[in-house]
């Protein structure tokens, strides 16, 4: 037991330490921690298998996703999200989109239909800003792009969970037929969404007063895991429902949103709130991250294989997409650091293990996989940077992208870390 609550506190030093590492090297903590739970685990040193955790590694699953989607639902401001992916929209919807038919191509022949084929796609469809915008901020890439990469990683979370929960739906239900499934998608969607607005805007009316109570800044997440209950309960996404919830609290708590709903006074969330939202994500990814590597199983080839297949398609995908969609006043170096800053991540993982929990045929395989191009998207990720940096593959990299700018290094923005290597979103 002591050895337990040791390396427990243990754990959160060295994810610093590892955040600082990241700033060094360039290597992302995420990957770091993933070492870990391979080394950990029952293909390392055998100390820890997924068995261990029992009951409680579905339930560390659905409180990673929820605080995740909650907080990241926090940091997104309606007005300049509308704003600025009027200018991005084509180029994350084309990525999301040729994701998704590459993924779903790659492994229809494994699983012998087009359903599961396209779930793993939606689960794998968005980039991983756990990764990404920690990248963003040493690479000193210029703002057109950063805010590109920044957005996409946003709007790719959102846009997998709507695609991956009405694409569950009609694998649980066996019914392949197009508009049943978008009718059941939207209307699950619409009511969860409903829900989780209407229970954020009912939190702020009772937010101001329930400041007034001591040790009452946690009470929101507690009010998050409720609505989230309910949601399920009621046959809704209750993800949904959480990121909901987060925009309405967000979108309200502004400084230059309307002080009254209704005439009744709005409580706000504030700084240190924030803060202590943002902390608990690190702490979720620190647990998560480990788990997932405890969980990565080496003993079959043919996920890893298929990771392999999918990394490089969906990368050399993006190669040809930046080159042709990405604005040309773009410098090639940050058109090349865009094509190869795909990583996937936390959400992908966490909504394959929700897959998986949730029964769906073939759920396990479709884990297995997301788990596997996790590991291996992070890796190409890492080794990739490195490589655009150095003369051969620069000098590639300059001449296929030479419709865009010349890169001057003495404009590029000074690299920077912030919160321990964490801004407002981490999914």
């Amino acid at each position: 037991m002591e050895s337990v609550i040791l390396a427990l506190g243990m754990l959160v030093f060295f994810g610093h330490l590892l955040v600082a590492l990241f700033k060094r090297t360039r290597i992302p903590d995420v990957l770091l921690l993933m070492g870990i739970g391979i080394a950990l685990g029952p293909f390392g040193l055998g100390w820890v298998k997924p068995e261990h955790f029992g009951e409680v590694g579905p339930v560390l699953t659905a409180i990673a996703l929820i605080v995740i989607l909650f907080e990241g639902g926090l940091g997104i401001s309606l007005d300049t999200l509308v704003r600025a992916a009027v200018g991005t929209a084509s180029i994350t919807l084309a990525t999301s989109a040729v994701t998704i038919a590459i993924i779903a191509t790659v492994t229809q022949a494994h699983f012998g239909s087009w359903l599961p084929a396209l779930l793993v796609g939606a689960i794998l469809s968005g980039t991983s800003s756990a990764v990404v915008i920690p990248m963003l901020t040493i690479l000193g890439i210029r703002e057109k792009a950063r805010t590109i990469l920044s957005l996409e990683s946003a709007i790719t979370d959102v846009t997998c969970i709507v695609l991956t929960v009405g694409l569950l739906d009609a694998v649980l239900r066996g019914d392949p037929s197009p508009m049943r499934m978008a009718g059941l998608a939207i209307s699950s969607l619409v009511a969860a969404g409903l829900l989780g607005a209407l229970g954020g805007i009912a939190w702020l009316l009772v937010h101001r007063r329930l400041r007034a109570v001591p040790n009452t800044r946690l009470a929101i997440i507690a009010g998050v895991f409720v609505l989230y209950g309910l949601t399920e309960m009621m046959g809704f996404s209750g993800a949904i429902a959480a990121l909901a919830f987060g925009i309405a609290v967000g979108h309200w708590s502004r400084p230059e949103a309307p002080e009254r709903i209704g005439g009744l006074l709005v409580g706000r969330i504030v700084d240190d709130e924030r803060e202590l939202f943002a902390e608990l994500v690190f702490l979720c990814k620190l647990v998560f991250f480990i788990y997932l590597g405890i969980n990565l199983r080496f003993d079959r080839w043919e996920p890893y294989a298929m990771a392999l297949q999918i990394v490089a398609a969906v990368y050399a995908a993006r190669c040809l997409l930046a080159r042709v969609l990405l604005p040309r006043d773009c410098t090639w170096r940050d058109a090349a650091l865009t094509a190869v800053m795909a990583p996937k991540g936390l959400a992908a993982a966490v909504i394959a293990s929700m897959v998986a929990q949730a029964g769906a045929p073939a759920g396990s395989d479709i884990k297995n996989i997301t788990y596997a191009v996790v590991l291996v998207s992070i890796l190409a990720t890492s080794l990739l940077i490195p490589l655009i940096e150095s003369p051969p593959a620069g000098w590639i990299a300059r001449r296929f992208f030479r419709t865009h700018a010349e890169d001057d290094p003495a404009t590029r923005p000074k690299p920077r870390l912030t919160n321990s290597g964490l801004l407002p979103v981490q999914r």
